[in-house]
């Protein structure tokens, strides 16, 4: 009997040793240039991140990390400059990562994870394309004459560029759409604000990489937070079409103050209301748009004679490229209040005031009501002339 007993004991320990080694994952690797130096490991969810373990390399840049995971899931490895590496790893992977202080989340090997070269791949594509981008930007800024020949063609290199980073991300989704990397192809960014699939018909390829893992990973947590945010999306295009609607309906002559709040270039939001007691134009413009530019150009000698007066300019860019309307802003040197939510063509400003055609203005007056629409020149400064 206590024979028995020893064996079922023995094969317990077994079992749950093979178990344990089942659910370990490891990562290791060696950052060349890097002694001694702090690396965070954080699990990426779709809208936040949780910080998981910390490792100190060794004086080689040496370094590994051991973890327990029941589920496949992203993870970020971060060096103590805030660089990143993206790893898509499943429960039992021995992981490889090999890189360099100055190369940390831009060149980079990763064996022993095939999810997580596939996330190689697309950061690696996106570097590509937003180098190729910096590059076409740069020779804009070096035209010194707007009218340029060239600035039609590099706008139209920018243009490609953009479409086909999107062609690459959708086929990687069509062709991996049971993986969790698919997941991450979504949320890519060009920069902070700006999605690769960011427009309304996008969603379409959310859905189907929600619908596919939910057979492969029905109870993941990146597929259930797919999820949760798609419902989320489709409340916002239902919000937004409704307001659309309802502005459709509402009478040609607007009055009273629509309230806006969206941030200026350091991401601070700016109530429009926050400005009542002034004189307001919005004025309603974008960065690529030459016949806006240049009224605000105009503007500007409007906006010195009067600005001390109490009359203010509350300008909404319908971008969606911060570097490019912060440039457009600091090269013209437009300085009133500038804001954009960088969502175009999902600007709820511009449904709000029901925008359709650029520029447009609103001026409002001191106790907050609109009181004309599209003024510019010196019909703008007679009503200025009149309400100040």
């Amino acid at each position: 009997m206590k024979i028995r007993f020893h064996w079922i004991l023995m094969a317990a320990t077994l079992f749950g040793g093979i178990s344990c080694s089942h659910n370990r994952t490891e990562i290791n690797g060696v950052v060349q240039g890097a002694s001694e130096q702090i690396l965070t490991l954080e699990r990426l969810d779709v809208n936040r991140t949780t910080v998981i373990d910390s490792v100190q390399t060794d004086p080689s840049g040496i370094f590994a990390i051991r973890i327990r995971q029941e589920e496949p899931a992203l993870y970020i490895l971060k060096n103590e400059q805030g660089e990143l590496i993206n790893l898509l790893l499943a429960p039992g992977e021995q992981a490889t990562v090999h890189t360099s202080s100055d190369g940390f989340g831009t060149t980079y090997e990763v064996t022993g994870s095939e999810e997580s070269e596939r996330i190689r791949m697309l950061v690696d594509q996106l570097n590509r394309t937003r180098n190729d981008l910096d590059s076409l930007l740069s020779l804009i800024d070096s035209l010194e004459n707007p009218e340029d020949p060239q600035m039609e063609l590099i706008k139209h290199a920018y243009a490609q560029t953009i479409i086909k980073q999107k062609r690459y991300t959708i086929r990687f989704i069509v062709e991996h759409m049971s993986s969790l990397s698919s997941v991450y192809a979504l949320y890519q960014k060009y920069d902070n604000q700006t999605p690769i699939l960011g427009e309304s018909n996008d969603l379409q390829y959310f859905k189907s990489v929600a619908d596919s893992l939910e057979v492969t990973y029905p109870e993941n947590p990146l597929t259930k937070s797919l999820k949760a945010d798609i419902e989320r999306k489709e409340r916002d295009i239902q919000s937004a079409m409704q307001m659309e609607e309802l502005i459709g309906m509402a009478d040609e002559e607007i009055t009273g103050l629509l309230d806006l709040s969206i941030p200026d270039r350091d991401g601070e939001k700016i109530m429009l209301s926050s400005l009542k007691g002034k004189v307001i134009l919005v004025f309603f413009w974008a960065s690529g748009n030459r016949a806006s530019v240049e009224s605000l150009l105009q503007l500007r000698s409007t906006y010195d004679r009067y600005h001390g007066r109490g009359f203010e300019v509350y300008a909404i860019s319908l971008d969606n490229n911060k570097t490019q309307w912060i440039q457009s802003i600091d090269y013209n040197e437009f300085n009133w209040i500038n804001v954009s939510e960088l969502t175009y063509p999902n600007s709820r400003a511009q449904i709000f005031y029901n925008v359709t055609s650029l520029p447009s203005t609103f001026l409002i007056n001191r106790e907050g009501d609109i009181v004309a629409k599209n003024l510019f020149g010196r019909t703008l400064e007679t009503w200025l002339d009149n309400l100040i």
